[in-house]
């Protein structure tokens, strides 16, 4: 991450960015995400900037989750416990 990116983290929070690293990868909210490129992008649509990050994100990824939420954890281990090997 570049400085600027830094400083536009913690000029947006008001504080140091809360990131955190996930499998070696730095990682932040959707939400907070957009939040700070609205900011930073003021004349922008906020459609068009989630838009760009869902784009890079696949870009990133080539669509394979870094994270998902723990309930679908949950939901995958209901399923394996009804189905046999």
């Amino acid at each position: 991450m570049d400085d600027k990116t830094l400083a536009s983290l913690a000029a947006f929070s008001g504080a140091e960015p809360a990131l955190t690293v996930v499998d070696g990868i730095e990682v932040a909210s959707f939400h907070g995400v957009v939040a700070r490129l609205c900011a930073d992008y003021p004349d922008r649509d906020v459609s068009h900037v989630e838009a760009v990050v869902l784009r890079e994100w696949e870009a990133f990824t080539a669509g394979r989750p870094l994270v998902v939420p723990t309930a679908v954890e949950i939901g995958a281990r209901e399923i394996l416990d009804q189905t046999a090997p």
